[in-house]
């Protein structure tokens, strides 16, 4: 104490002296990662000491030590984490909210286990701060209160990685209970495609069934108030990542989030890629209005037509404004509604052509709620993402221009695809936007 008034009085004389600032450099303290605290139990020896139905409270000094896996943030997994080590997962029931804020995914977290109990829910095996035995026969695990977190929750280093333990559904047993599982070549049965993953109106809890190649299955279980229930789930077939739990003899997957669900690819159960709309133009009557059953050639504005025209043997539709003499020009190509409830993945291709280019445009849309009608823009449409041929301003394009995949995936029940050209020929030059475009093989496939 006595050195530091003398520094202290020194540098207050230097500063009066010379004018000169004293300053005493600091080490700036290393970042935080918790008490150096080590774990002498595994997780996979933490479960073995528990007997299904039974409650065992732990009076050793215990530490066991884990990645967090997943947590509450979707209010999936309530009030609860999931902690994994290298031999096994474990849930650990934790009375609170937002516990995803001090516990996220990919916290490394040690977890003193003196004085708090093992049990199960449904034979679902848990880690908590004591145990309710109002009923005897079944005694319920009670959460860690808040105020004990801290005593028993050492909280480590951030952003570790976290990898899921690819399985296929035959291989799910109770030893995988709690870890973080990676489910390829699944899909949902068809009963259960394109519905909510649980009931987000009336808070009710909901199981999907989810399908391997061969024929296995499991669940998807959501609770009602799950961030993600009001959600539809996907069609098609792929990999799903998720907590594996278990409820009596039920082999149940607890999601994290909707993006652990990734389902893009064609499903196992269906015959093939099926064709849902195939339009090649042919067989139509040259230079007159395309008309086929079911598809609509509308106007809204103006009264230019989508073509019927043929050239070196191939059959394409065609609009232009070029010479109309009409300042605004509004035109549908509509095709069939094409049901995309029986089937999953679907992709709408199609061929283009442009040629005059002065800014003339052709979008292509979607809609579920056009009534077939003459007033298309009556309905909401969807704005497809695609490609349009594009530039060519003194002649028509060389080469026909695919238009790439462009999912439908994501739409249910009817849907119809509509081309909209937009134009003008007004009587102005500059104001002129008459591109001609020309059209053939739309074409939807699924499966």
């Amino acid at each position: 104490m006595k050195k530091e008034m003398r520094l202290y009085k020194t540098c207050l004389l230097l500063v009066l002296v010379t004018g000169f600032r004293c300053n005493k450099k600091f080490d700036e303290p290393p970042a935080y990662v918790g008490p150096d605290i080590q774990a002498n139990l595994s997780i996979r020896d933490l479960r073995a000491m528990h007997f299904t139905g039974a409650a065992e409270k732990i009076d050793m000094d215990y530490v066991i030590e884990g990645i967090v896996t997943a947590n509450d943030k979707e209010d999936n997994l309530y009030k609860t984490i999931v902690l994994e080590d290298s031999t096994a997962g474990i849930s650990i029931r934790l009375e609170g909210f937002g516990l995803y804020n001090d516990y996220p995914v990919g916290r490394k977290l040690a977890v003193k286990l003196k004085e708090l109990w093992l049990g199960d829910y449904a034979r679902m095996i848990q880690l908590g701060g004591t145990v309710d035995r109002t009923d005897p026969s079944v005694p319920q695990l009670v959460p860690l209160p808040a105020p004990l977190f801290e005593r028993h929750l050492v909280k480590k280093s951030l952003n570790n990685p976290v990898t899921a333990k690819q399985v296929r559904i035959d291989e799910l047993h109770d030893s995988l209970q709690s870890r973080l599982i990676v489910l390829d070549n699944v899909e949902f049965s068809v009963s259960d495609t394109g519905t909510t993953y649980a009931d987000a109106i009336n808070k009710l809890s909901d199981n999907k069934i989810i399908k391997s190649c061969n024929g296995n299955s499991a669940y998807i279980r959501t609770s009602g108030f799950a961030g993600f229930a009001a959600a539809k789930t996907p069609r098609g077939n792929g990999r799903i990542t998720a907590i594996y739990s278990v409820f009596r003899t039920d082999k149940q997957l607890l999601l994290r989030d909707t993006s652990d669900v990734q389902l893009n690819g064609l499903r196992c159960t269906g015959s093939g890629t099926k064709l849902l709309l195939y339009e090649d133009f042919e067989g139509t009557v040259q230079h007159t209005p395309f008309s086929r059953n079911g598809w609509k050639n509308l106007t809204e504005t103006g009264s230019v037509y989508f073509m019927a025209k043929n050239s070196l043997g191939n059959s394409y539709a065609e609009i232009s404004a070029f010479a109309t003499m009409q300042p605004t020009i509004i035109s549908w190509l509509i095709s069939p509604a094409i049901n995309v409830n029986n089937s999953a993945n679907e992709v709408l291709s199609f061929f283009t052509k442009d040629g005059f280019d002065n800014g003339g445009v052709l979008q292509v849309f979607a809609s579920t709620n056009y009534d077939g009608g003459n007033t298309p823009s009556k309905a909401k449409w969807v704005l497809l993402k695609s490609i349009v041929s594009k530039g060519s301003v003194s002649s028509i394009a060389s080469g026909w221009v695919a238009s790439g995949n462009i999912s439908l995936s994501g739409f249910q029940g009817m849907v119809y695809i509509a081309f909209r050209y937009d134009a003008a020929d007004p009587a102005t030059v500059h104001d002129k936007r008459t591109t001609t475009f020309q059209l053939d093989n739309v074409k939807i496939e699924g499966n």
